[in-house]
Order: structure tokens, then sequence, then C-alpha cells
């Protein structure tokens, strides 16, 4: 058994239902066990469980505040509730979006019969053959596949695991969206195999859509790409991966489409053409609060070169994954480029995260997603 006594500050967290509590808001661990489930006490009286990692600065996220069991039943329960949230949606979407349903360290994207799940924390791929057994019982799926492949894993201590869990192996198949067909290979594709978590930012990115040319930076298997070449718009769609504009190739000829699929460096645009449309959609650029002075940087260079490339009345849009990088800090970086260029931008709007992928009032964190669209104005 592993026991927690949390601080004043720890206590906090747990009364506003920020369910991350850090080693400095720990006053006392009693265990033998490096990572588990952890009974959480202040004052002496019981105040909920987590997953505990001792290996890591975030030491506990915070599963339940009630004295529950966690096992089958206990995810069964969670993810029924995440199955009414979604009561409306096809069944391609995320049915678990880790701490918004309440369920922290863990991710599962669905496609049709198809999971597809990430394990981000070290206590809880220890519970792996309860989340399986419930994924089964509340689901019903063909088949369940792991992609805890991390390029940088989230927790220390995690292992990256990639492989197939439950049933069949899958198999390539076809995600539509929006009257469009997209390829998914959740074997080969990066993370879980589509981000679903940009729907709603290609469905505006068609709206804002008109005659011109368009230019779509990091475009992976041509998400944006086929959405503007949809609305009419001549699009080159820029990505270093091989595999991945293959299979954006694959996708436009499937829908009808044509795009021009370019491999190099989408932060180096420096010899393109000039676009009425230019929708950049970069990886996540850090992983800690540490690192935020150096994806200042990058979005900087990037944001100065989308500003260099787009035509007088031509609209932009600068996305960010990473939670450390927030509005604010992406309309600076907008400003002080404009400023620099000497030309006037003005705001459309924001667009985030899809109703798949809750998020808490409670934790600024958990709503990582942020698209900021605005419009190269012509000078006064």
């Amino acid at each position: 058994m592993i026991v927690v006594k949390l601080n004043k500050r720890g206590m906090e967290k747990i009364l506003r239902h920020h369910l991350w509590i850090f080693l400095d808001e720990i006053k006392t661990v009693i265990s033998n066990e490096v990572s588990g489930i952890a009974n959480l006490f202040y004052d002496d009286k019981f105040v909920g469980k987590g997953l505990y990692n001792g290996k890591s600065k975030n030491a506990i996220k915070v599963l339940t505040l009630k004295d529950a069991e966690i096992n089958t039943e206990f995810f069964e329960k969670r993810f029924k509730t995440a199955t009414m949230r979604r009561k409306n949606l096809s069944q391609y979407r995320r049915e678990i979006n880790s701490e918004g349903d309440l369920t922290p360290g863990l991710v599962v994207d669905r496609f049709g019969q198809t999971l597809v799940i990430q394990i981000r924390s070290l206590a809880l791929e220890k519970m792996k053959n309860f989340i399986i057994d419930a994924l089964v019982n509340v689901y019903s799926p063909n088949s369940i596949y792991e992609r805890s492949d991390f390029e940088s894993l989230p927790e220390e201590g995690l292992s990256r695991n990639k492989g197939l869990l439950y049933g069949k192996a899958p198999v390539p198949q076809i995600v539509e969206e929006d009257d469009l067909k997209f390829l998914v290979d959740v074997v080969k594709g990066q993370k879980t195999g589509f981000f679903y978590d940009q729907r709603e930012s290609r469905e505006f990115a068609r709206k804002l859509a008109f005659e011109g040319k368009a230019l779509d930076l990091f475009t992976y298997t041509g998400g944006f790409a086929l959405n503007l070449a949809k609305s009419g718009m001549d699009v080159d769609a820029v990505d270093i991966s091989s595999q991945d504009l293959e299979i954006g190739h694959q996708n436009a000829e499937m829908n009808g489409l044509k795009a021009n699929f370019i491999k190099q460096d989408a932060f180096d645009i420096k010899n393109l053409d000039l676009y009425d449309l230019i929708i950049a959609d970069p990886p996540s650029l850090i992983k800690r609060k540490a690192e935020k002075n150096k994806a200042v940087d990058f979005f900087s260079e990037l944001t100065d070169q989308i500003i260099d490339h787009l035509k007088d009345k031509g609209y932009g849009c600068i996305c960010s994954c990473a939670y450390n990088v927030n509005a604010e800090m992406i309309e600076r970086i907008v400003m002080k480029s404009s400023t620099k260029k000497s030309v006037i931008v003005r705001p459309i709007c924001w667009t985030g995260l899809p109703i798949d992928h809750p998020h808490l009032l409670s934790m600024p964190e958990t709503n990582y997603l942020k698209c900021f669209w605005f419009e190269k104005a012509i000078g006064i």
C-alpha cells in the first residue's frame, strides 16, 4: 500500500479539482513501491486515491475522491460515462481524453471497431489488464492496439510500448469526415494514427477558404490540405515525412482532389511562393515549462516566414498543441512579427478542441490545443 500525506497546497489542489499534485505539494510518502495506486490523506483524513510515481515531479494524478477499489469495474463506470458524452457522434472519435474524462494518463481513440490506446502513467501501466477488460466489456471492439511509443516520454520511468493487446491485428481503414475520406494506419501512423483534435479547425478552414493559393504546413496526411482543395483552392502541402506524404497523395486521389505535396522542413519555407491562406500546425515544440523560451523562438521564426509569404488580405493560422504555449503568447508573437514586418494584423477567431476532447475548467493544462486565425490587412 502507498500512503501519501498532502501538505496544505496539495489539499488546495484537491479542493479545486486539479488532478495533478507535485512533489513539493506532498508532506510524506509511506511506501516501498516506486509507483502504484496511492491513498491520499490530509491531516490524517482520507481525501482520495491517485496514480503515484515517485520518479516524477508530477507525482500524483488524482483518480477519485472516494475510497473506491481501482479495478475493472471502476474503469467500466468511467468509460460508460464517457460514451454518454459522445452519444451523438460517429464511431470515429476520441473515446477517452485523459483528465478531461477523469481518467488521467489514458487516451483512447476509436476507429470503428478498433480502439487505439496510449498509457501516459507508470502507475496506470500496472492497471493495463483492468483497462483492457473494461474496454472490451463497454465497447466490444474487434481489436485494441497500443501506441504508447512516444517520441518523448510523458512521465519518468514509463516504457515505450506498441502492439496488439486484444483481438485481431488492425488493418488500415478509412475515416470519413465532412464528406472527405482519410486513410488511417493506426500501426504506422503518428500517435494513434489520426488527429481527431483538429476536426473543428479543419471545418473552419473550409469555411474560410476561397479561390486562391493555400499552404498547409506540417500537413501530415493532408487533413487541412484536402479541406482547402475541396473548397477550390490550389494547395501546397509541406511535411518532412515521405511516408505521411505518400498517404496524403492516396487521400487526395481517393477524394478526387489535387494537392501539391512537398517534402521539406516546414519550419523553413523561404523558397516557397506567396499565398492567400497559410496554416501551420507544428508538432508540440516543448514538453516542459522550462522550454518555453525555445518554443517562442521557433514560433517567432515560423510566424515571420508566414507573414512574409502571405499576400495582402491573406489569412494565416498558427496552431499550438503545447499547453505551455498559451493564447496570449501566440497573439504576442504574431503582434511582434507583424510590427517588425510593418503590416497590420486583424484577428479573426480561435479554434480548439472538439466535443470529444473534453477539458476541465479547473485544469487549464487540459485545454492544450489553440489555433489563432488572423488576416494580413492592407496598410493604412
